[in-house]
């Protein structure tokens, strides 16, 4: 409620987006930060919460940004980010690699799967002459975070 009983609809939004300015300033002091996708606030100080790639975005929101951001960006900007992203997976959510697509777990059991460009051989398939030991000479991996068992 407002302590200025005739403060027209104008006033009155002016004054709450400078509060509200005030509140976001001082929640970022104290390192929240919001999702630029689903806006919920996380602690920054935490770096399993966020992944940075210029957008602050939470895990659960990945699966959907990454598609979309990826497709628009230039191959080699792509690339930077996408290792930064599975090793961000790697570190932080429990991701594991497959070098054998065949032996993935079933799709229904993957909470996230990321497929990335080797970085060793930088997705060509081949280092120092031969066949990637790293990738098979597939020239990516695949990244699977399995879906937590319950019961």
């Amino acid at each position: 409620m407002s302590d200025q009983p005739h403060e027209n609809t104008q006033d009155a939004l002016t004054r709450l987006e400078r509060e509200l300015a005030r509140l976001k300033s001082g929640l970022e002091l104290l390192g929240v930060r919001a999702c630029t996708c689903c806006q919920n606030l996380f602690r920054a100080t935490e770096p399993g919460n966020l992944f940075d790639a210029g957008d602050l975005v939470c895990f659960a929101c990945i699966r959907h940004w990454w598609p979309e951001r990826s497709g628009k960006l230039a191959s080699q900007d792509r690339q930077l980010i996408e290792h930064k992203l599975a090793h961000w997976l790697l570190n932080h959510h429990g991701a594991k690699v497959y070098y054998d697509h065949n032996k993935m777990p079933p799709e229904d059991q993957q909470e996230l799967r990321l497929t990335a460009a080797c970085e060793e051989c930088e997705g060509k398939g081949v280092w120092a002459g031969t066949k990637c030991r790293f990738c098979g000479g597939q020239g990516t991996l695949c990244l699977v975070i399995p879906k937590a068992q319950t019961g």
